[in-house]
């Protein structure tokens, strides 16, 4: 099937449905307001050894090599598809992915991405660009409040995720952070003491860090259009 390049299928929601979704996630908004925290991620389940091992049989040389050493260390992931492994609150992780998709990735050294880690971390807005400066691997999503970085193991990404920090933090600028993991990741892989490839330098945040950022739209039609919506399906109360 060719894809539309510009049409999505927006247009083609029926009214009364943007309507009932608009009102149930406006609810649901309440609700974390006042908990202050989303449901559990689903990591008591684990998929059947046998099918991991069928899945990764398929895959290229680094992502299989990066899955098994996950299922090594960590144990069978909690998902499974013929793209992707996933762990959650795997040690210190929020979320571990092993992708079947290689990406090429230059620095520090020519090799490919495929393994995606995540934390709890609020990065402020004025310094997002300053980690994008540090290095395209590191993706900051202010309104879940969360970092993730993917590179090829998991010492790299730790590194990554320590040289963040300490931009972040204006201990290092960019560029300092690049000097510092280009040498670092070299004790790494020669199996030298390398404490930033091998454990995080700062305390993870508790809890969720999320960046609900504030409302702008201020439509009396709307509000009162959703505001029956809400009252037909209980949710005004």
């Amino acid at each position: 099937m060719t894809r539309n390049q510009k049409q999505t299928y927006a247009k083609n929601v029926p009214g009364k449905d943007r309507l009932k979704l608009a009102a149930t996630a406006m609810a649901a908004n309440v609700k974390l307001h006042t908990t202050k925290k989303s449901e559990p991620l689903a990591a008591d389940e684990r998929v059947d050894e046998k099918l991991v091992k069928e899945i990764i049989s398929l895959w290229p040389a680094t992502p299989k090599a990066s899955a098994e050493t996950m299922v090594k260390f960590y144990g069978q992931p909690n998902e499974a598809t013929v793209n992707r492994l996933t762990w959650y609150n795997n040690g210190p992780w929020k979320r571990t992915v092993v992708f079947k998709e290689e990406i090429p990735h230059d620095f520090p050294e020519p090799h490919v991405d495929c393994l995606e880690q995540t934390i709890d971390y609020h990065v402020p807005a004025d310094k997002v660009g300053l980690i994008g400066e540090l290095e395209g691997s590191l993706v900051v999503d202010r309104t879940k409040g969360e970092v993730s970085v993917h590179c090829d193991n998991e010492g790299a990404n730790t590194l990554s995720l320590n040289m963040m920090h300490e931009v972040v933090t204006g201990k290092r600028t960019p560029q300092e952070a690049r000097d510092f993991i280009k040498n670092e990741i070299v004790e790494y892989m020669m199996d030298r003491p390398a404490p930033y490839c091998e454990a995080f330098q700062f305390g993870l945040p508790q809890g969720s860090q999320w960046d609900p950022d504030k409302a702008v739209v201020q439509d009396k039609l709307l509000e009162e259009a959703v505001g029956k919506v809400k009252k037909t399906l209980g949710l005004d109360k």
